[in-house]
């Protein structure tokens, strides 16, 4: 399964190269909150296969994903912005590909469909590492997968060191600058 950060890595080249018509912030959230439902259901089940339930599903994508993202896009990161400003003078690590992620806001329906895309990526990506992508909840119980393979620690490992790479040299090349 990939690192949750490295979700970001196919949305974060549209946001460069069309900065007006995405909201970074929004993208960025889409793609990894899916898996936050995997961290708040496990300590209570304490298994995995029941960590991917509605966030991972369309519908889950353009509800409860949709609203988590813009929250977190529009108030929660804000906020921490404003607070590690205060701790941290300069805005040199709030800026992303040459602009101020954080000042660099989009019209709300731009960032929704920010983050539902966002979300969508995040489902791609795993229904090819996981048996259990349940994206079609609540309507199927089946879980699809989009390769047999899904589940093979070597192809997991192998993926995860090319987001890995990937990931990292977009940090080198957009963060900070």
């Amino acid at each position: 399964m990939p690192f949750t950060a490295f979700h970001v890595v196919p949305v974060w080249p549209l946001y460069v190269r069309w900065p007006r018509h995405f909201d970074v912030l929004a993208l960025t959230m889409g793609a990894i909150l899916p898996d936050l439902e995997i961290v708040a259901v496990y300590p209570m089940t304490r298994d995995w296969e029941w960590g991917r339930t509605v966030m991972h599903s369309f519908l889950g994508v353009v509800t409860v994903n949709l609203v988590l993202s813009l929250l977190a896009a529009r108030l929660l990161i804000p906020v921490v912005a404003e607070r590690l400003d205060r701790r941290h003078p300069g805005k040199g690590w709030r800026r992303f590909a040459g602009r101020d992620y954080v000042t660099d806001r989009r019209s709300l329906p731009v960032a929704a469909v920010s983050a539902v895309l966002g979300g969508a990526t995040h489902l791609a990506i795993d229904l090819t590492h996981h048996l259990d992508t349940p994206v079609l909840w609540p309507w199927r119980d089946r879980a699809l997968h989009l390769v047999p393979w899904a589940d093979d620690p070597l192809w997991n490992l192998t993926v995860n060191a090319a987001f890995g790479v990937i990931f990292a040299g977009l940090v080198l090349r957009w963060v900070g600058k």
